[in-house]
């Protein structure tokens, strides 16, 4: 496997460069330890217990705890598909956000404008509302 290939590819999905280098380095082995991958990604052992930690926050990893804690990859399936749902949910959130502040702000640049105001943020607001009722936002 061109390991520079594919660790460019999963940053470029989101990994970070470490998680990807964790990422790799536990793809193929059973149950290792913080340093066995640290040894073999090459990143420093004082920042592998941040990075598995966050592999596993994101289900890009199982821990099986014991003495010590061992660490084996999800199937790239099951974790590109994780990372793609949580990207979603990120993404359903701040799009709920917006959401709600657009709905707080139409209201305060109407005021602002008075009822017969014909300036650009009457404008934006007219625009807004009409996307509201055709579902757009």
């Amino acid at each position: 496997m061109d390991t520079t290939l594919s660790h460019q590819r999963l940053m470029e999905v989101g990994f970070s460069k470490y998680e990807a280098c964790a990422y790799l380095a536990l793809l193929g082995h059973e149950a290792s330890t913080a340093v066995e991958v640290a040894d073999r990604a090459g990143v420093p052992r004082q920042r592998i217990y941040d990075i598995l930690e966050s592999l596993r926050a994101k289900e890009m990893i199982t821990v099986r705890e014991g003495r010590p804690v061992r660490h084996t990859a999800q199937p790239p399936s099951i974790a590109l598909q994780a990372l793609l749902m949580a990207r979603r949910r990120q993404q359903d959130a701040e799009n709920a956000r917006l959401e709600k502040l657009i709905q707080g702000l139409v209201p305060e640049l109407e005021q602002s404008l008075g009822e017969n105001g014909n300036g650009p943020a009457n404008l934006l607001a007219r625009v807004l509302r009409a996307s509201e009722s055709i579902g757009g936002l």
